[in-house]
């Protein structure tokens, strides 16, 4: 399963979404999608380059 780091937290794929709907950040609709398409269409929509934003940003996938 994949982590992501956002905000100071270390989160699952699911609570991850879940905090983004909580926030505004995403729709209900991302709850049924692939985290990556997600985060993909929420940068895009908010000119975020997913390469150079750091984790306080927009969440950064946790390698390793």
């Amino acid at each position: 399963m994949r982590r992501y780091n956002y905000k100071g937290s270390n989160l699952t794929e699911g609570r991850l979404v879940e905090e983004l709907i909580r926030t505004g950040v995403a729709s209900p609709g991302a709850r049924g999608m692939d985290v990556e398409d997600a985060l993909d269409q929420i940068a895009t929509a908010n000119g975020i380059d997913r390469d150079t934003a750091d984790s306080e940003t927009f969440p950064k996938r946790v390698v390793g």
